[in-house]
């Protein structure tokens, strides 16, 4: 899945989460943290493979918060 895709998935999960309730809810929020460890993957790749020269740190802390809020929601 590309960057774009994967951080599209966080917030379509996300929505579609807080809209539903029970099981239906935390399966939401689990796939959309998957989205969000996908896309810190392919951020790494990108650098990794010089697609990108570097990332803005802001932009990587709110990611982070976006994780750990989802692993917050899923347990």
């Amino acid at each position: 899945m590309s960057l774009n895709g994967d951080t599209t998935s966080v917030l379509l999960n996300t929505g579609e989460g807080s809209g539903t309730r029970g099981g239906s809810r935390t399966e939401r929020y689990r796939t959309a943290l998957g989205s969000a460890r996908e896309t810190t993957a392919c951020i790494d790749a990108s650098l990794a493979l010089g697609y990108i020269e570097r990332v803005d740190p802001e932009l990587l802390d709110k990611l982070d918060r976006v994780r750990g809020t989802l692993v917050r929601l899923t347990r």
